[in-house]
């Protein structure tokens, strides 16, 4: 098969389009043919060994993967070779941890394609309990866009965060992947949605979404303009997936009593916090990594519903992956980048 391969650490350069061996599935796995495979910023730290360094090369990445079954190994029922599928986007890698509910919380759970091989390649070989069947009607370039966002989004804004009808919840990077898919489904819930962004072309993506108020962070200061918004009170819920440059901003525009809730680095890892302030302001601190298959689940009915959709920016060839990392890593994204094998 076709695979864009990296056979170490660095930038986009250090992809490789080349010839592997095609995956051979053993018992309680299927063999899934790969139309189409989402990109992720944790891509982007993968590739550069700025989350693991224990990955064997040559390694193949991807998480969000859409596809067909065309081999079933033994004890994988019930899939039969044609079923449309997507693959969860994270799993426990250990089979002793496979019962652990929710899955996230397994110390086993990872990315798929972070040690075990992804889907950026003509096929990729998946444990079959981790397989779901794919019955949004879109096509897979656009089922492909979704999962790891949409899992992250359900278990980010509905369960931890809490949003329900009425609430004001800023969501930070309204126009990326996972904050796109978070701004919807918060306004999917009935929230009325503050989002940041950080260019004027990215403002119509997020007033598509959903978003009430969309604020340029290079022009405004966010918290400022949140606090504006809801009348010196502040918002319900922080959806922050960007980190610790925002970090003090956050709590600052967040109401007494109010939740925040983090799933990303992009903007740094330490962050000094005040105390005094989570002392008296009573702040909830809630940490969010991906989610579980029922996050998943509940993600795709709401794609399938139309209540949630599939915001696609561009899409490249595998062969042009490099190209694909370079255009995510310019910031220029609208939405999501997908990779089709051709």
């Amino acid at each position: 098969m076709k695979a864009a391969v990296i056979h170490q650490f660095g930038g986009p350069e250090v992809f490789r389009y080349e010839d592997l061996p095609d995956p051979k599935v053993g018992s309680g796995e299927v063999l899934i043919k790969v139309a189409a495979c989402g990109i992720n910023r944790y891509d982007l730290y993968l590739r550069m060994g700025a989350i693991f360094q224990d990955i064997a090369f040559p390694h193949v990445m991807g998480a969000d993967v859409a596809g067909k079954v065309v081999a079933v190994g033994p004890d994988a029922a019930p899939w039969r070779e044609g079923d449309a599928v997507i693959v969860a986007p994270g799993y426990p890698i250990d089979p002793g941890d496979w019962e652990i509910r929710p899955e996230n919380a397994a110390s086993s759970f990872e990315v798929t394609g972070t040690h075990s091989w992804g889907g950026d390649a003509e096929y990729i070989r998946v444990p079959a309990r981790f397989v779901l069947r794919d019955d949004t009607g879109l096509p897979p370039e656009k089922a492909a866009a979704m999962p790891l966002v949409l899992m992250t989004a359900v278990s980010a804004v509905e369960k931890l965060g809490e949003v329900k009808a009425g609430q004001r919840v800023l969501v930070q990077a309204g126009a990326s992947g996972s904050g796109n898919a978070c701004v919807q489904l918060a306004a999917a819930l009935g929230a009325r949605v503050a989002t940041t962004v950080g260019a004027e072309e990215k403002m119509p993506l997020c007033q598509a979404s959903g978003a009430e108020l969309v604020i340029n962070h290079r022009r405004r200061n966010f918290a400022d303009e949140c606090l504006d918004w809801t009348d010196g009170v502040g918002v319900d819920v922080v959806i922050d997936n960007v980190g610790a440059s925002v970090f003090e901003d956050n709590l600052r525009c967040l109401r007494s009593g109010g939740i925040f809730v983090n799933f990303g680095l992009v903007g740094g890892m330490k962050a000094e916090l005040n105390i005094r302030d989570l002392f008296f302001r009573r702040h909830q601190l809630r940490g969010s990594f991906m989610g579980s298959l029922d996050d998943l689940r509940r993600g795709l009915a709401l794609l399938r519903h139309g209540k949630i959709n599939a915001f696609v920016d561009r899409t490249f060839p595998l062969k042009d992956v490099a190209e694909a990392h370079r255009y995510i890593d310019s910031r220029a994204v609208k939405g999501k980048v997908v990779l089709v094998p051709k």
